[in-house]
């Protein structure tokens, strides 16, 4: 399972809400630092509730798939993971929302290394989100 994890923008303080969310997942094989995985991940919303008064919870579903070549492998030994889970954005709005969209951006992704290794485990992508909320 990964994971995840979203930063609100400093500033962020009214809608749109600008997020860079954060998916961390340990790949079953090692990979090299220098060939970057290829993960496109989805992002959407599945719906959003009051948890308090002006306080809001939208619940994001991601899925992708997370295709590396393994350390000591060329091309032809692509191994592919997916990435399939929800997590949550908290947002604040004075009034009842009347709808709420999620728009994606670019996922820049890599796989941390140890010091100077040149293979790990550890893929990592960064994708900013844009959760606009909008009132009657």
């Amino acid at each position: 399972m990964a994971t995840i994890s979203a930063t609100l923008a400093a500033g962020s303080v009214a809608s749109p809400y600008f997020y860079q969310v954060n998916i961390t997942e340990s790949l079953c094989k090692n990979s090299c630092s220098g060939a970057t995985p290829d993960f496109s991940p989805t992002f959407v919303l599945m719906g959003y509730a009051s948890v308090g008064t002006g306080q809001y919870m939208a619940t994001i579903a991601v899925h992708g798939t997370i295709c590396y070549v393994p350390c000591g492998c060329s091309a032809c030994c692509t191994k592919s993971q997916l990435v399939s889970q929800t997590f949550s954005l908290p947002f604040y709005s004075e009034t009842a929302p009347s709808s709420v969209t999620v728009t994606q951006g670019a996922s820049v992704n890599d796989v941390a290394t140890k010091g100077c290794d040149r293979c790990g485990n550890v893929f990592v992508s960064e994708t900013p989100l844009v959760l606009t909320v909008e009132t009657a």
